[in-house]
């Protein structure tokens, strides 16, 4: 049973960043069913691998998009997304060292409610910037998606 289940209540009403949310939630439930099977070290490690490659995508796509709309709190969100890449990067590190020394639980607990927090919170936030200013926020799609294509090590079309 997935830990975190998309719900339309953490659209923020653009569809790439919504399927980004969607690809996030997938893979935090996909480690929390590696960790729940007793998946080898290096299947565990691959999953937080792809975790912290698409964060890292899904921040630069959000960042482009709320700079192309003018949203004015950009810089404020920016350095939240570095907090949290930062912890992602920290929880994958750590495992690597010592996967013994990670408490799973502890580490699935913060990774929802990191993703959930940050929709719900922080990310409707430059939802009526990015509306206001649809016809900028579709240049900026087509840029970032010729320019930036999705990580390698994770499959978007698995999520709907």
């Amino acid at each position: 049973m997935p830990i975190i289940h998309w719900t339309p209540d953490f659209s923020v009403g653009v569809s790439s960043l919504d399927t980004d949310h969607k690809v996030l939630i997938s893979l935090i439930n996909q480690l929390d069913d590696a960790i729940r099977a007793g998946e080898p070290r290096d299947a565990i490690s691959r999953v937080l691998d792809a975790l912290l490659d698409y964060t890292d995508y899904h921040f630069a796509r959000e960042e482009a998009l709320m700079r192309a709309c003018g949203y004015t709190d950009i810089e404020a969100h920016i350095r939240t997304h570095g907090t949290l890449r930062a912890q992602v990067h920290d929880i994958r590190d750590r495992y690597r060292r010592n996967p013994e020394s990670m408490h799973s639980r502890e580490v699935l607990a913060f990774l929802k409610n990191w993703l959930t927090a940050h929709i719900v919170g922080r990310d409707r936030l430059y939802v009526p910037s990015m509306l206001a200013a649809s016809e900028k926020l579709q240049q900026a799609e087509h840029a970032f998606s010729i320019a930036s294509p999705p990580p390698a090590s994770v499959s978007v079309a698995a999520v709907g």
